[in-house]
């Protein structure tokens, strides 16, 4: 759903969110959906010029306005990516008056803190400082595990306790329904049979998740029976060749790189008997919450435990350097336990739950102030 949108007419306050993500999974739909129905008025758009982009809102809106900045890149990339220490102070600046004035004029602000830093950063101590500017001036941090907020406050080396709001990220039952035909037709065309046991990794394909490890890892473990299933679409720069060389030289690995369907994202998890995500650097995790709509068991680095779920009951952890015993560990696990713990938590995690609890928080701030 490209551009603006709107919905919940006049109860409470507008809330914009920023930037629009629609387009990239269901997230911030789902989420002003259910904000909606607290009363609010949302608005998602990207994100303005950097000049200027918090009391643009004002104007445009109301001097009370809600800004809910999700992801910062773009928000904040003139200033990371400055090619002179004098002209990042500059941007540097020029953002933190914004952000003065619109907090003065009475604007409230909130982040959801998806992820520590931008994933392929040039420049992590100046994300950082962007960061914790924005950090500084915000009414409310969005985490969604509670280990969450240590970790952010050791990254971003401030206290962040005291603005902290824990809403765990709800699942996507509503947005990938199961199509038994799609996955059948699906398993036929990559080759994946009844007796076979798969692992899949699922998502973007990205330097820091970590698939050269799970691809070495895989090519360890002994049986023509197991398969390792690769979907997802790289980013822009990322070659996959390497990717091809591995599948022709392991026939095992099967390999659906490109953009996959909303159709087929039921299909690939129903083929699927573990979730293997082994992020080297992780905060939260859409592709877990999937997991977790899926009921699927899961490998995960000890990294996500900042999760704190699945926990132990639904997904084998593993030690850097340690992915090979973690998979074959797996394999002896009571899968379909694992499954089924997954799946009940998975429908606990609602979009309701999620947005009553931002929601008390948009309302104190307004209070507050």
């Amino acid at each position: 759903m490209p551009g603006s949108a709107t919905a919940g007419e006049g109860k409470e306050a507008t809330v914009v969110f920023l930037p629009d993500k629609r387009s990239f999974n269901p997230y911030q739909t789902r989420l002003a959906e259910a904000l909606s129905r607290q009363g609010f008025r949302l608005v998602v758009k990207d994100h303005p010029p950097l000049l200027g982009a918090f009391v643009r809102q004002q104007w445009l809106h109301s001097r009370g306005v809600i800004v809910h900045l999700h992801w910062l890149n773009g928000l904040t990339d003139k200033a990371v990516y400055a090619h002179s220490g004098l002209r990042f102070l500059t941007w540097y600046l020029l953002m933190a008056a914004d952000l003065a004035i619109f907090r003065l004029r009475g604007g409230r602000l909130f982040w959801t803190v998806h992820n520590l830093i931008s994933h392929e950063c040039p420049n992590p101590s100046r994300e950082k400082r962007m960061r914790r500017l924005v950090a500084r001036f915000a009414d409310g941090l969005h985490f969604h595990s509670r280990s969450a907020i240590a970790c952010a406050e050791t990254a971003y080396a401030t206290a962040l306790q005291s603005k902290a709001i824990v809403a765990a990220h709800a699942s996507y039952p509503e947005d990938y329904p199961p199509d038994p035909a799609r996955a059948s037709a699906v398993a036929a065309e990559i080759g994946i049979g009844v007796g076979d046991f798969t692992f899949l990794f699922f998502g973007t394909i990205r330097r820091y998740k970590g698939l050269d490890t799970l691809v070495e890892a895989f090519r360890q473990r002994p049986g023509s029976h197991h398969r390792l299933l690769i979907a997802g679409a790289p980013i822009p720069g990322v070659s996959t060749e390497w990717l091809l060389d591995a599948a022709s030289r392991d026939p095992r690995i099967r390999l659906r790189i490109g953009y996959v369907s909303d159709a087929d994202v039921s299909a690939l998890f129903a083929l699927a008997d573990v979730l293997v995500a082994p992020y080297s650097a992780t905060l939260t995790s859409g592709v877990v919450s999937l997991g977790l709509t899926f009921g699927s068991p899961m490998v995960l680095p000890e990294a996500a435990r900042v999760y704190d779920l699945p926990g132990e009951a639904g997904a084998e952890y593993f030690a850097p350097g340690l992915l090979p015993e973690a998979l074959a560990r797996i394999e002896a696990r009571d899968l379909e336990g694992m499954r089924a713990h997954n799946s009940s938590l998975g429908r606990t995690l609602t979009w309701e739950a999620m947005a009553k609890t931002i929601a008390k928080s948009y309302r104190k701030a307004g209070r507050n102030r």
